[in-house]
């Protein structure tokens, strides 16, 4: 009975355990084919839902996938190459026929003036070619990795647009909870108006006052929820789901006034930024293909084998090998090697401009964002302190009112600029966390 009533007991822990596990969301696709989800989701959850759906990240890792490929055929060119090649001809005079094209090494053949068939085995290597293989497979991989360099700028912008997106949702939220707490002060104030009007304390122009005041406060509350419609409807296209995924933000406009020393962020920006090491891996690249052209200037050298089999009839086929080195070395060519080391060193000079481009636009990003984020945290403070006034500010017209040393349009001027101040606090929190993610691009993360 007891072994019974423990494993009762254990199976209900199990049950409840299970059941505090948070249900992990799986992923819906709508009748279009975009992802439809129904979740709370964080500022973290919007980026990396962007980043597995937007289209222009999966172009650029594409174009990775076909960089790397180049690299396999950049080092193919340095391996042995096998190839077969079959002739079936006639003819009334000895002719060279080649073997088709694509198929390397290619063969040739010396034709009899008569019908013949010809089976051909050839290999060939490279023994030395001035470093002008080596400088393809290090161009190519330089290339592969400023592609790769090139995907990672696409997530940090991506990521910082969501972000924009996430944080503007949010500052339509603050407004519209702004303008709500307006409505609901002023439906307050309108119902002690109405009683006051009913009982003859006040004239019949304050009471119209109080539903003015209370309709102005409505209309902006119609046009703060149609922007929250509007910033919602953004943040799901630029998250790449469906219009129809019911989200919730999780998170709120936060506000922590760290400081952030320049060199330090420069620092990390010249050492993170994608786009400095896209460039420097372009400028390797270019680098490499001088090195390629002045190898023309270079014997070039393979080793050959050659296994053939022919027959005229089939009484009397002939068979033979062939093995050797080739060498060739250009002599003159018009000034065609020199010209190609000229284009190349000119390209050196461009990739180096670019990098230099790079690092100035960088470290202009850095000390723009961050004084844009010291701006920002100024504001957030005074904003607040504005809140504080004008609250205080309401608070006492309302009490001068109810003591009949003010008027009734004091308070609702008092009114409005409580909201006033609470508005212009969302739009300065909202400054400051975009500033700060500016500065978490500027620096080259996520």
């Amino acid at each position: 009975m007891k072994k019974t009533l423990a494993a009762i007991i254990s199976i209900g822990i199990i049950i409840g355990a299970l059941a505090a596990i948070p249900l992990v969301a799986q992923e819906k696709i709508d009748t279009s084919g975009v992802p439809l989800i129904s979740q709370a989701i964080t500022l973290t959850d919007a980026v990396n839902i962007a980043l597995k759906n937007n289209p222009s990240i999966a172009a650029r890792r594409a174009i990775v996938a076909a960089a790397s490929a180049k690299v396999g055929m950049a080092k193919a060119m340095t391996r042995p190459r096998i190839s077969t090649t079959s002739f079936a001809t006639t003819g009334n005079m000895p002719m060279i026929a080649p073997g088709p094209e694509g198929v390397m090494p290619q063969s040739l053949q010396l034709t009899p003036d008569r019908g013949r068939l010809d089976q051909n085995l050839m290999a060939e290597y490279p023994l030395y070619t001035g470093g002008r293989l080596k400088g393809k497979v290090n161009s190519a991989q330089a290339l592969k990795e400023a592609s790769a360099f090139e995907v990672a700028k696409s997530e940090l912008d991506v990521s910082f647009t969501v972000k924009n997106a996430y944080f503007q949702a949010l500052l339509a939220c603050k407004m519209a909870n702004a303008y709500q707490k307006r409505i609901d002060e002023a439906q307050e104030r309108l119902r002690i108006a109405q009683d006051a009007f009913d009982t003859g304390r006040i004239a019949k122009y304050d009471l119209l006052r109080n539903k003015t005041d209370l309709a102005e406060a409505q209309q902006k509350l119609n046009n703060a929820q149609r922007d929250v419609e509007m910033a919602t409807i953004d943040l799901k296209n630029m998250m790449g789901i469906s219009q129809t995924s019911q989200i919730t933000l999780s998170q709120d406009l936060g506000f922590s006034e760290a400081p952030a020393n320049l060199d330090d962020l420069q620092a990390k920006a010249l050492q993170q930024r994608p786009e400095i090491a896209a460039a420097r891996a372009r400028l390797r690249s270019s680098q490499a293909d001088l090195g390629v052209a002045k190898s023309a200037y270079k014997p070039q050298v393979s080793a050959m084998a050659m296994a053939d089999i022919s027959a005229i009839n089939a009484a009397n086929p002939e068979k033979g090998y062939l093995v050797g080195i080739a060498a060739a070395l250009p002599i003159f060519d018009g000034g065609l090697r020199k010209s190609s080391i000229d284009e190349a060193q000119a390209v050196i000079q461009q990739m180096q401009a670019d990098e230099k481009e790079a690092v100035q636009m960088v470290s202009r990003d850095v000390a723009s964002a961050l004084s844009q984020l010291n701006a920002a945290a100024k504001n957030v403070t005074l904003s607040q302190t504005a809140i504080t006034q004008a609250d205080e500010d309401y608070r006492v017209i309302k009490l001068r009112y109810e003591a009949g040393k003010a008027t009734n349009v004091e308070v609702l001027d008092a009114l409005a600029s409580l909201t006033r101040a609470q508005t212009d606090n969302a739009e300065a929190l909202y400054n400051y966390n975009v500033a700060q993610e500016a500065i978490t691009r500027a620096i080259g993360q996520r």
